[in-house]
């Protein structure tokens, strides 16, 4: 099957799906006779290319549709995603965590990539860039970006088609009971992956303990761009916090990485990426997976999905439901007051994230509304927090 990777949705064949389900003992007899693809919206996803694939079979039944996600064709948001390893990681995440994990995810069935021997240094890699000069860095982005662009390599991931269920829509926010049910999921997640030592030997996990001066350098390099679009919003406690974390940003990302107890994250955890039904929470898109910080993920998450008018006591009901949650599925020793610091942190690493976005192309829709209405809303949460009491 590595022989030939499509690129494309419209480059899948019944005969090359039919031979990929094939590969799962249960879909050993299915013949695919015609397929009828559906590019999903672009706000679907910023990073590929996403299609629903109703299937005509012989024998006929499941599954009767399916989703396939393939590499962006956006040159810039492509580049972003090959240099943060996200195609190949949510691979690697389907094939060796999700048969056996704690909440939902969409089901895989067909998960490949071409070969790459760089992929396994990634850590090495990450170390490396972090030792060299923000001045030098800046020199090689473009070699980098070159060399990038110049491979070849191809991802194809094919997995459950999870409609009736309903995707969460981060720019309208949600309701606090919404939220809290969302992170009671995650809570039983990060339990799961507490200080878990299988965390240690997949070389594809994100380590929120390497790379602290790269990703504080990252955002340093889009300052300019984030305040020519956002300045009106940087007054008084919102501004204090943005001059705080531009100087102590290599201080923070090295602190919520050392300190803060290791789990397995989901590391893009928007309501975007969130399918609710019935009582049910489905964790989709992971193309950020990594061992870090649960807070980072609670963060992250909230920074994106709260709405800016819940006041601080809606914010602290929803960090103590999570904390319960986590300590009825066996957490101990992680006291509120050390959840409440490295959720601090968690705020600030998630906004050097949002803030550093203007690598990618997000367009003038609902993506963009999207990531504006994201700022804010952090902008809000962050104004909130005691800086002296962060670090």
């Amino acid at each position: 099957m590595t022989a030939f990777l499509p690129a494309h949705p419209e480059e899948i064949t019944p005969a090359w799906l039919s031979a990929a389900l094939q590969q799962r003992p249960e879909f050993a007899d299915l013949e695919v006779c015609s397929i009828d693809v559906e590019i999903l919206g672009a706000d679907a996803g910023f990073m590929g290319v996403i299609a629903r694939m109703r299937l005509a079979t012989e024998p006929s039944g499941l599954p009767q549709s399916l989703i396939a996600k393939f590499p962006t064709t956006e040159s810039d948001n492509r580049l972003m995603g090959e240099m943060l390893g996200v195609y190949w990681r949510e691979i690697h995440f389907y094939r060796e965590f999700a048969a056996d994990f704690p909440v939902r995810v969409p089901r895989c069935y067909y998960a490949e990539l071409t070969p790459d021997p760089m992929r396994e240094r990634s850590d090495d890699i990450v170390k490396a860039i972090d030792r060299i000069p923000f001045w030098l860095n800046a020199l090689l982005t473009p070699i980098s970006r070159w060399i990038v662009k110049r491979n070849a390599h191809r991802y194809v991931l094919l997995i459950e088609d999870l409609a009736p269920a309903r995707v969460g829509d981060q720019l309208a926010g949600a309701e606090p009971a919404v939220l809290a049910h969302v992170l009671e999921a995650a809570a039983r997640m990060h339990a799961r992956f507490w200080q878990s030592p299988r965390l240690e030997e997949p070389f594809w996990l994100t380590r929120q303990n390497l790379g602290a001066r790269m990703r504080h350098g990252l955002y340093r390099r889009s300052r300019k761009a984030f305040r020519a679009r956002y300045d009106r919003l940087l007054r008084d406690e919102r501004a204090a916090a943005v001059a705080w974390l531009d100087r102590n940003g290599i201080a923070l990302q090295t602190a919520l990485g050392a300190e803060a107890p290791r789990t397995l994250i989901h590391g893009d955890l928007r309501f975007d990426n969130v399918f609710l039904y019935e009582e049910q929470a489905i964790f989709a898109d992971w193309q950020l997976v990594g061992s870090g910080a649960a807070a980072y993920d609670l963060a992250y998450f909230l920074s994106g999905a709260l709405r800016s008018d819940a006041g601080s006591e809606v914010e602290q009901s929803l960090l103590h439901g999570y904390h319960d949650s986590l300590t009825r599925h066996g957490v101990r020793e992680y006291p509120f007051e050390r959840l409440q610091q490295d959720y601090w942190r968690g705020l600030f690493a998630a906004f050097s994230v949002i803030a550093s976005s203007d690598a990618l192309n997000f367009g003038d829709g609902r993506g963009r509304q999207m990531m504006d209405r994201w700022v804010e809303r952090c902008l809000s949460l962050l104004a909130r927090v005691p800086l002296e009491r962060v670090l």
